[in-house]
């Protein structure tokens, strides 16, 4: 009998230790280390109910929004929940992930995932790992993977299955794996899930942006796919009585070949408001927002760290005077922590207005590299 016992517990430690070793290897070593890993990792980073305000959405979120400035200005926290290229079908998941940690004033969730072309863009593999490889396994991503993952369930579920050669990339994928451990280690990131890029972008067709307002009823449907995904999203906030969701577009340099996403996002708006929440068309207000067409982009789709600090500004006062956003009492290690972000943040801006001004574009994420250049910056 006391063999047996011996046993069990010798094989209950085996397979506690070999579970052990295989999560270690999902999380830092065998996965796809990029920034959208970064950025997903960081938010579970955040003490719980600890944001004032969280964004929602693909790359015009976290290159568009600079946290470390708007609590700055307005002493508000906040995070950039967004994935490279995201797709609608991720936003649901996305927003009950958010719900399960935070209790926000504001969750504002940027649409442009419901507006590609097609479905072959918004069921894209890559899109939707970006967010599914890097959110915990319970019952919310079981729910994504039976939805969005049936092709290959157990792969979506322990991703360590489809990344398990990924140490042959483990050199240049290092800074990042590095960072998400550094970013663990120390509790929170710098940058709040920031990614910008050292360009200011010269149009070389004519821009459409100060006749957008006059355009609101141009309108094209969206795909059948993300229609649905879109309702979905709609029913269950409104199931959920959420009063603290609202629905954005913002701004993008619209030019003839992109006209019809813009005619898209009008549709899109109407139907955020059939379910009676409010949605803003920055891309209408273009005007209001202060940007500059020949100085605020970095490409055509996405704002420069000096478009990126004036969107900020007039976004977040939007919000707060429409809204009656305040900032919430912070711990000491609360201000600590936000005013080390505020401080990389400003190191940020003028690191890369530095580099703009020499003429090298560049992209800069929140990786160890990154965070050193700031150092030695600051």
């Amino acid at each position: 009998m006391k063999k047996n016992i011996f046993r069990l517990i010798k094989l209950t430690a085996l397979f506690a230790a070999v579970a052990a070793s295989a999560a270690f290897l999902q999380e830092f070593v065998l996965c796809r280390a990029d920034h959208n890993r970064q950025r997903v990792k960081g938010f579970y980073q955040e003490q719980k109910d600890s944001l004032d305000v969280v964004f929602l959405g693909a790359s015009e979120v976290y290159s568009d929004i600079a946290p470390g400035y708007a609590y700055t200005q307005f002493g508000l926290t906040s995070y950039l929940f967004a994935t490279q290229a995201n797709s609608i079908l991720n936003y649901k998941s996305q927003l009950k992930n958010i719900l399960s940690r935070q209790n926000p004033d504001l969750i504002v969730v940027e649409l442009n995932g419901a507006l590609y072309e097609d479905d072959e863009e918004v069921k894209k593999e890559a899109n939707l790992r970006n967010y599914a490889d890097n959110v915990p396994l319970d019952g919310i991503k079981a729910e994504w993977i039976a939805q969005n993952g049936s092709d290959n369930p157990l792969e979506y579920a322990f991703p360590l299955i489809k990344y398990h050669d990924a140490w042959k990339n483990f050199p240049s994928e290092m800074k990042y794996q590095a960072t998400v451990w550094n970013d663990h280690t120390r509790g929170y990131t710098y940058l709040k899930g920031m990614l910008n890029e050292t360009a200011v972008f010269k149009p070389s067709q004519r821009t459409m942006n100060r006749m957008l307002a006059k355009s609101a009823n141009s309108k094209k449907p969206i795909t059948e796919t993300e229609e649905a995904a879109l309702r979905d999203l709609l029913e269950y906030c409104k199931s959920e009585s959420l009063q603290n969701v609202v629905f954005a577009r913002f701004p993008h340099l619209v030019v003839k070949r992109t006209f019809s996403r813009f005619e898209r996002g009008n549709t899109v708006g109407d139907i955020v408001r059939e379910y009676g929440f409010d949605f803003y068309n920055f891309e209408q207000e273009f005007d209001k927002t202060g940007l500059d067409e020949a100085t605020d982009f970095y490409n055509l789709d996405h704002l420069n760290v000096y478009g990126q600090r004036k969107f900020t500004d007039y976004l977040l006062g939007v919000l707060s005077e429409k809204h009656k956003l305040s900032p919430d009492a912070l711990s000491d290690s609360e201000k600590a922590e936000w005013n080390a972000c505020a401080s990389y943040y400003d190191a940020y801006y003028r690191y890369s207005d530095s580099l703009i001004r020499q003429g090298v574009t560049q992209e800069l994420s929140e990786d160890v590299a990154l965070i050193e250049a700031l150092n030695n910056f600051m």
